[in-house]
């Protein structure tokens, strides 16, 4: 295997554009539920764990960056081969490809769920799969620019929504957030770690880099697009927190989605109706990202052809999401997902750097 990548100026990109790909694909089908999940870890000292999990991320985004940097255009597939060894590279590799196949049926699952609970509860399960599947090929089939371009143009689609949320400001209660430090630290901890599946897919890093023409000023886009995510996840917490009692938030599986109940206009009465259907934009780009990385991985690691390798996704995804079909099933999988994903997204990184280095460093004295 070639540890790094030929990349055909054809298929690179300015590091512009990692803004939009870091951002888009870590706010999905994870921020509709993110304030419930994080209130019942941390109480309403959730926004203590946003933030000291925002600061985390930048720690982990540097690693990554750093990691990528002792090469000169090389995947996380080829970095690994190069760090393990042939047989161990692939086993890890192999890991890493479940955990996105993964999380795109978790994605696929969660907002085919949102959309029969909230507008069409008669719609069959198959017909959402094949409708967002189609669209999934679509994307992946135009190639890396393609599927760049659907983060970029979708960002612009749908960053107008988080406007709408001044409705339920003006009803929020100060008091839910006192007395202030109440949670105890390893509840904060908790808090932090269940932030996890909402802002997985920084892991697109390892996949996209070597497709980056101006490799120098990755680090500042990736960073802003990260502030971003941070201030988002914080934003429909605390103002989740604020609106809803205790009781109707650990009783709210989608206390994001539910405050676009509140909002009315003239011209229409059930904006929730319009914030879900606008949501497939959101969650749309982690699709097309997550099977574009699956996809460059069997093509790495088994030499499937791209299309081959498509058809096979297309296929399991459909089944999976036809085969899970209770709530608690979908939790379960939500579940397995985000601990696979901390581990490998948030823990890994660090190991890898730490083993790059340290070999780096052994070989540097062993030659002097």
């Amino acid at each position: 295997m070639n540890i790094n990548l030929s990349v055909s100026k054809a298929d690179s990109v300015r590091a512009f554009y990692l803004f939009f790909i870091v951002h888009t694909i870590q706010i999905g089908s994870g921020l509709m539920g993110v304030p419930r999940v994080l209130f019942l870890e941390a109480g309403h000292d959730a926004w203590i764990s946003i933030l000291l999990g925002g600061l985390y991320l930048h720690f982990i985004a540097w690693i990554m960056l750093r990691i990528l940097g002792h090469y000169e255009n090389a995947d996380i597939i080829g970095i690994q081969h190069d760090v393990f060894g042939n047989i161990l590279g692939k086993i890890v590799s192999s890991v890493f490809t479940i955990y996105i196949f993964l999380i795109l049926l978790t994605v696929i699952k969660n907002y085919i769920e949102v959309v029969q609970v909230f507008i069409f509860p008669e719609i069959p399960t198959w017909l959402m799969a094949l409708f967002l599947l189609s669209l999934m090929v679509y994307g992946v089939l135009g190639g890396l620019r393609v599927v760049i371009g659907t983060s970029f143009i979708f960002f612009f689609l749908t960053i107008w929504l988080v406007f709408t949320i001044y409705k339920p400001i003006t009803y929020m209660d100060v008091g839910h957030f006192l007395p202030v430090f109440q949670s105890s630290p390893m509840e904060i901890l908790e808090g932090m770690r269940m932030m996890t599946y909402t802002v997985l897919g920084m892991e697109v890093l390892f996949f996209v880099y070597p497709f980056i023409e101006n490799k120098k000023k990755a680090a500042l886009p990736v960073h802003l697009a990260l502030v971003l995510t941070t201030f988002l996840v914080l934003l429909v917490t605390v103002v989740s927190i604020g609106y809803f009692s205790a009781h109707q938030l650990k009783e709210t599986v989608w206390a994001t989605l539910a405050l676009f109940k509140i909002i009315h206009f003239s011209m229409i009465e059930r904006f929730d109706f319009i914030a879900v259907s606008l949501w497939m934009m959101v969650v749309l780009p982690n699709i097309v990202m997550f099977c574009w990385m699956l996809q460059q991985s069997l093509k790495r690691l088994f030499r499937i052809p791209e299309k081959k390798s498509m058809y096979g996704i297309v296929v399991l995804i459909f089944l999976g999401s036809i085969l899970i079909e209770y709530r608690l099933d979908i939790n379960r999988l939500t579940d397995v997902t985000s601990r696979l994903g901390f581990y490998l997204v948030f823990v890994y990184p660090v190991f890898l750097y730490l083993v790059l280095v340290t070999r780096n460093w052994w070989r540097k004295r062993r030659s002097t």
